[in-house]
């Protein structure tokens, strides 16, 4: 965000960024939302109508509208999805919402379904007007009685070709019965796509603390410590912010996003100094962060906004080809992600670049890097688009390293009300053709049998996949240019409209999710 490139490679180099009534032709589907068009137009593209009162009518030769009537060859579903009959005419003040559906022919290609509840179709169906809240898969687990938000994965995988693979350490451990339950969750207007679904199991010491680790498997860190020093681009002392995960974290300065939006240097950094540990040349920076919504404003307002009907053709047609998510690649990855250099004593010297953290859930990850250089003190920079990031914790440990993990696959996947779903289970086992799909308000629950609990096991949860996201109609009201995104555009104005948008946008990302049932 070479050829040939496999779908899952690309996912990593970019972004390292409604119903099925019934499938007998293997596809990829995906579902958008559309505006109602004036009176007197015929639309060619296969649509379905989302009724206020949970039923649905699909018009799969598209339709004509006219003086407020959708005229076409429709079949009618009632809200439980019984084929009610064909269907001439249907008025749109009786229509919540139009989604485009748009096959691509994928031979061996079939998604899995959960099964529709009613009460999450009705209830999804009547807060599409207004949600805006987006993320891809939510998962929770227990604690203490209640379910606790653990991880969001494959951020930012929004098509096919961007699938990949996200591992996120989970604060969990078995039941009595030697079983973690994970509940999966679509709390947005998406439909998720998910791949695989997996925990690994790691033994470790005590004192030891296990993590995520780009580029290798998950590594065990112990005697964290904090930075002597720790100040960001304005000189500000930021170590008590970034001393432990308490929520009280750093983000940019104002100042700082302020001048970047105004054409001044757009990279914000937080600079670390480490006293040298005598026979030690390499430490971990074990970090807890997530995204601000600065990567979600360019999703909404630049990519699927601005352009009005043409975001349509961009998520189905540009991400669909290898030429141009090349070029989306390189800007996204000039732009964003945090970048860990380390300062050899001449200059800063790039180690890794991490991208894949969501807006809502916590990441703890840790970078592995060089003590580079020569004098008592190790410089290391964490580097980023100002305000891209919420770091909660930034803490070193120079006793590092790298672990075997044992995957443990699902055993069972339950749908409250609906029961076991063998081949959901069977589906998330493997990545392959046949990916699970689920559309907002819908959860499942997926067991893993790992034995009885150990204090010297850490769980991390791996998933891959991607989703779709859904326009908004209003989106499409107020385009500004009717042309698709342009990978050309200058990240200065994308931090002015950030800074316009960004209060309202945060009050009513985290309050409008779509009730889950």
């Amino acid at each position: 965000m070479t050829l040939p490139i496999r779908r899952r490679t690309i996912g990593l180099l970019v972004f390292a960024g409604v119903f099925v009534l019934g499938c007998v032709i293997s596809t990829s589907t995906r579902f958008r939302d559309m505006p109602l068009p004036p009176d007197g137009v015929h639309v060619d593209a296969p649509f379905r109508a989302h009724m206020r009162d949970g039923s649905l009518v699909t018009f799969s030769r598209g339709a004509s509208f006219e003086r407020g009537i959708i005229n076409g060859q429709g079949a009618r579903f009632t809200v439980t999805r019984v084929d009610a009959g064909p269907t001439l005419t249907v008025p749109l003040d009786s229509v919540l919402g139009l989604e485009v559906v748009e096959r691509q022919v994928n031979p061996g290609r079939t998604a899995i379904y959960l099964p529709l509840s009613v009460a999450a179709t009705v209830v999804a169906s009547a807060v599409l007007a207004v949600a805006i809240f987006g993320s891809c898969p939510t998962i929770y687990v227990d604690s203490a009685g209640v379910q606790a938000l653990q991880a969001e994965s494959f951020s930012y995988s929004v098509a096919p070709l961007l699938a990949k693979r996200d591992v996120d350490r989970l604060d969990v451990r078995p039941d009595a019965n030697g079983v973690i339950r994970l509940d999966v969750r679509n709390e947005a207007l998406e439909t998720h796509y998910i791949d695989q679904l997996e925990l690994l199991e790691v033994r470790h010491r005590r004192d030891e603390f296990v993590l995520p680790a780009p580029r290798g498997t998950p590594v065990a860190v112990r005697n964290q410590f904090q930075a002597a020093s720790a100040r960001d681009r304005t000189g500000r002392d930021v170590r008590r912010l970034l001393a432990a995960a308490d929520g009280a974290w750093f983000a940019s300065a104002d100042s700082v996003l302020a001048s970047a939006a105004a054409g001044g240097t757009v990279e914000d950094f937080i600079d670390l100094t480490i006293p040298r540990l005598p026979g030690r040349d390499t430490l971990a920076v074990v970090l807890r962060a997530r995204a601000s919504l600065l990567s979600t404003e360019v999703l909404y307002d630049y990519m699927l906004s601005r352009p009005g009907p043409r975001s349509l053709d961009w998520l189905e047609t540009d991400l669909g080809r290898i030429t141009s998510l090349a070029r989306l690649a390189k800007w996204y990855t000039d732009n964003f992600g945090l970048r860990v250099s380390v300062f050899d004593g001449t200059r800063w010297h790039p180690v890794v670049r991490l991208m894949d953290f969501g807006p809502v859930a916590w990441r703890d990850v840790a970078a592995v890097v060089p003590a580079l250089g020569s004098g008592d003190s190790v410089h290391i920079r964490l580097s980023f688009t100002a305000d891209e990031w919420r770091i909660d914790k930034a803490t070193l440990a120079w006793d590092v390293r790298r672990t075997e993990p044992r995957t443990v696959g699902v055993a069972r996947v339950t749908v409250p009300g609906s029961g076991a779903l063998e081949d959901a289970a069977a589906a998330l086992r493997n990545v392959g053709d046949h990916p699970l799909a689920t559309y907002p308000g819908q959860r499942f629950l997926a067991d893993f049998d790992v034995g009885p609990s150990d204090s010297s096991r850490t769980f991390l949860v791996a998933s891959s996949g991607y989703y779709t996201e859904w326009v908004r109609p209003r989106w499409i009201d107020g385009r500004t240019t009717n042309t698709a995104f342009d990978p050309g555009t200058k990240i200065q104005d994308v931090l002015r409209s950030w800074i316009a948008a960004k209060d309202s946008l945060e009050r009513r990302f985290f309050t409008a999710r779509v009730p889950v049932l």
